[in-house]
């Protein structure tokens, strides 16, 4: 059976994101505010959960984990929960943008995270996740008075770029793609070594090993990649997840505690990280079963 073309498959997903549809919300939220924008974009996650079933099909596999013993529509039901969740936060992120508002917040850890930021040689590594409104905590690293840079997949959609301000270089912010060599592990190293800030994905591997734990019930495969760099450049690694508390609208920054990563003995294989990437999961996992409808693992982390 002949492969899918890649170009038929980035087709598939710039049609979720276009000119006309980010224009939309934004002048929206400036004419009817944040209330009427997000009941639109209700009717939208509800068009998408019926007709979109590629993006349904990637958020079952999280859904079924977090909730086994639920029946099929009532995960769709969830499914659309999460539809939901995910376009309030993108909407927060464009209003914080366009600076029709702010938003509070309430920090844990962040004091440890920004003495370790600015003050030392060796470089901090950030390890977020698919959870919450990442996106919207660019907008806080933009104070710290030190560089940050943060590895990301290369952006193909142009809307996308332009109007949630991705891939752009601005104010302290540096971006490291992970499509180039060794997936962006020199730049990385080079940044840490720098006494810079590296902000990665510690919940998808885009490509590189990964190692075997226990999350959500099955056996899930995450990347053991940041440890490992951190174990090379002695850099300390922080866990940072930010959620939402929808009564309130407040946003919660919560930070680990530092984990600084033994640089294993030689011969050592990849499995000497796994400790460390278990007790990742465990923190992503412990977020999720708190804010279960602010898990956006669309992809399916437990096929290796």
């Amino acid at each position: 059976m002949a492969k899918p073309d890649s170009n038929s498959v980035l087709a598939q997903e710039r049609k979720r994101g276009n000119d006309l549809g980010f224009c939309f919300f934004r002048w929206m939220l400036r004419l009817l505010g944040m209330k009427h924008t997000r009941r639109s974009a209700a009717v939208v996650c509800f068009y998408y959960l019926l007709f979109d079933w590629r993006a349904v099909k990637k958020t079952l596999p999280y859904v079924n984990h977090l909730y086994p013993d639920k029946s099929f529509i009532w995960k769709l039901m969830f499914v659309y929960r999460v539809f939901c969740s995910q376009s309030c936060m993108l909407l927060d992120r464009a209003s914080n943008l366009c600076g029709l508002s702010g938003f509070e917040h309430d920090y844990f850890g962040y004091d440890v995270f920004r003495h370790l930021a600015e003050d030392t040689s060796k470089g901090v590594i950030l390890l977020g996740a698919h959870f919450g409104n990442w996106q919207l905590a660019v907008e806080g690293l933009k104070e710290l008075k030190c560089k940050v840079n943060i590895v990301m997949n290369e952006e193909y959609n142009e809307a996308v770029k332009k109007h949630l301000e991705l891939n752009s270089r601005q104010d302290n912010i540096n971006y490291i793609f992970t499509g180039g060599l060794a997936h962006g592990a020199f730049e990385i190293a080079t940044a840490l070594c720098n006494g810079q800030v590296v902000c990665m994905m510690g919940d998808r591997h885009y490509g590189a090993d990964t190692t075997e734990v226990e999350f959500l019930g099955g056996k899930a495969y995450f990347p053991a990649s940041a440890f490992a760099i951190a174990a090379r450049t002695g850099s300390p690694v922080i866990s940072l997840f930010i959620y939402k508390d929808w009564k309130t609208e407040r946003y919660t920054a919560y930070g680990s505690e530092p984990m600084q990563v033994k640089k294993p003995a030689r011969g050592a294989t990849g499995k000497s990280f796994e400790p460390w990437v278990q007790l990742y999961a465990a923190q992503l996992e412990r977020m999720i079963k708190e804010h279960p409808e602010q898990g956006f693992l669309f992809y399916d982390v437990w096929k290796k």
